[in-house]
């Protein structure tokens, strides 16, 4: 009985850690989406932007926005907060190229 305290204790850490982690992480998402929008807005004659640009940041946004909104309660979801800091994961991997 003496150790489930810490134990609880320890599992309110990790879904704090997780939860900043995926708020976190969507915010990076929400502003790569202005990003792309602002780089697609923006007049320039050497590179036009493609027209598919507004559908990736706005996908992007979403995406964003959905971590966020996870990461607000992932206290009380915590398997759906588990998926959410692996697909945040694995796209800071593959954008930032830390490995896997």
């Amino acid at each position: 009985m003496e150790g489930r305290p810490a134990a609880i204790h320890l599992q309110r850490v990790i879904a704090g850690r997780r939860a900043r982690f995926l708020v976190n992480s969507g915010a990076l998402l929400i502003s790569t989406a202005g990003s792309v929008i602002v780089h697609a807005a923006a007049p320039s004659d050497a590179a036009a932007a493609p027209a598919y640009y507004p559908l990736i940041a706005f996908s992007i946004f979403v995406l964003g926005l959905s971590l966020v909104k996870l990461g607000l309660v992932a206290d009380r979801f915590p398997r759906t907060a588990r998926v959410g800091v692996a697909i945040a994961r694995a796209l800071q991997r593959y954008v930032f190229g830390l490995g896997w």
